[in-house]
């Protein structure tokens, strides 16, 4: 089993049983719905498949829905598109819907964005560059920079400009509503500025169902977000680092050391961390991935991100399959080497706490006891995320009895985890663990195991009780 968890988007190009069982024997361990695309009936109807494929293949997948935002959009244009050549001036029109004019670009924002003379506007991933050299109510007339061809519903993206609108929009409210009738896993966020944002969320998931147990994944992807960037985490369940529109946000070459230092940040905290965006990009098209996309995939397992993730490459590209086992591959073989085994933290975690106290407990165990896996009994997941952070060498194996909870983790490097019944005292849940990991072959009699729980039992909501036993 590799460390490293796997993120694949399912799309038209894996919508079908037989597709969705390769991926997940290729190696997927969460679906993302993208909620940009697609109805909700295509949403249902892969849930309905997925859900099926993994009780087919006897694997546990975590189902993540990814809300749109405010994602700024072209409207509707010729079919062949607007041809923009250097110096030419083009009229950007917010709020329009639609456009026959070859000089006229209709943008789906309905308020204008908080633009100055001299402002850069991007379409498109950044290939096309606009400068703004007028403002006159919703018409922005712009000279072109670097020319392209603009076709219906490209993306646009503004850098460091307030765009005015709120991160949460009344289609994200509806979509969300939706994806937790369906019972999702994990709700993505897009788009996020500040700690507010995901308290919103949090909040509108509490009033949708405050029984809810939904985890927030928070999507880098703004300037504003790498500024606040710990308080983000700090009221997140997880950080996605989305480099599409974080690439055209900031400059291109600051994204590499800005997933390093998300990664390491989240890993500080013992929150789950993912990359995301272009990483096999021409697999969408090829059988055969690039090597500096070969070399993108590595080096964020050597950076020991949790997961790693499929947009457009399992989602409509050619090559769906090929393109998770490829995934799969290049992980497995960054694992075995021993570039993957150096964490050495910018931000070490505060030695200070109860938390790490007994973090650093179970790896003096694990180590002087030769233990073959570390069985971690958590109520919230929480304990196991703790043990996840540090990147042991040995087995992580969750015991959860709660289905939610067991899916979650499937974000989480390295983690194994498995529904178990509630027991009211620890000798019958060790009793019970032990019967597991033997029933799944994880350990075999006489090696050492490292258990991890609470006292008292069903109770206590973090890890306190650390023992090795000899299975």
């Amino acid at each position: 089993m590799i460390n490293t968890k796997i993120v694949a988007t399912l799309g038209p190009a894996s919508k079908d049983l037989k597709t969705v069982r390769q991926l997940i024997k290729g190696g997927m361990d969460v679906a993302r719905l993208n909620f940009s695309h697609g109805t909700y009936k295509d949403h249902r109807d892969l849930i309905l498949i997925l859900r099926k494929a993994a009780k087919l293949e006897k694997k546990t997948i975590a189902i993540m829905q990814d809300l749109q935002g405010p994602r700024i959009r072209v409207g509707i244009v010729a079919e062949e598109g607007i041809d923009l050549v250097r110096n030419k001036i083009v009229t950007l029109i917010f709020g329009a819907k639609e456009s026959t004019s070859k000089d006229i670009i209709p943008i789906d924002l309905p308020v204008v964005p908080e633009l100055e003379i001299g402002s850069s506007i991007l379409i498109h991933d950044g290939i096309i560059d606009l400068k703004v050299e007028a403002v006159k109510g919703q018409d922005v007339k712009c000279r072109v920079l670097r020319g392209g061809i603009v076709f219906t519903h490209k993306g646009v993206n503004i850098p460091y400009t307030k765009i005015n609108a709120p991160v949460i929009t009344d289609k994200d409210r509806a979509d969300l509503k939706f994806g937790m009738q369906q019972g999702i896993d994990w709700v993505a966020i897009s788009f996020v500025g500040q700690a507010t944002d995901v308290k919103k969320l949090r909040k509108l998931i509490t009033r949708y169902d405050k029984t809810a147990n939904i985890k927030i994944m928070s999507k880098i992807e703004r300037p504003e977000a790498v500024n606040n960037i710990d308080k983000i985490i700090n009221v997140s369940d997880g950080i996605m680092i989305a480099r599409g529109d974080l690439g055209v946000e900031v400059s291109p070459q600051r994204v590499p050391i800005i997933q390093k230092d998300i990664i390491q940040r989240c890993m500080a905290v013992s929150k789950p961390v993912l990359v995301a965006t272009q990483m096999l990009d021409s697999m969408i098209k090829s059988q055969v991935p690039t090597r500096a996309e070969v070399s993108d995939v590595a080096n964020a397992v050597i950076d020991h991100t949790d997961a790693v993730m499929l947009s457009g490459e399992t989602a409509f590209g050619l090559y769906p399959v090929e393109s998770i086992q490829m995934m799969n591959k290049i992980i497995v073989e960054t694992e075995m080497s021993p570039f993957d085994d150096r964490v050495d933290l910018l931000y070490p975690p505060k030695k200070d706490s109860h938390y790490r106290a007994v973090a650093d407990t179970i790896f003096d165990l694990v180590r002087d006891s030769n233990a073959k896996a570390i069985v971690v009994l958590s109520r919230s997941g929480f304990s196991v995320q703790l043990v996840a952070s540090q990147r042991p060498h040995t087995k992580i194996i969750a015991l959860v009895a709660d289905d939610k909870i067991r899916n979650q983790l499937n974000m989480v490097w390295g983690v194994q985890a498995y529904k178990i019944a509630v027991k009211k005292n620890l000798d019958e849940l060790i009793s019970q663990a032990i019967s597991l990991v033997i029933k799944q072959k994880i350990v075999r009699k006489g090696q050492n195991v490292v258990f991890v729980s609470g006292q008292p039992v069903g109770k206590s909501q973090h890890a306190n009780m650390v023992e090795v036993y000899k299975i």
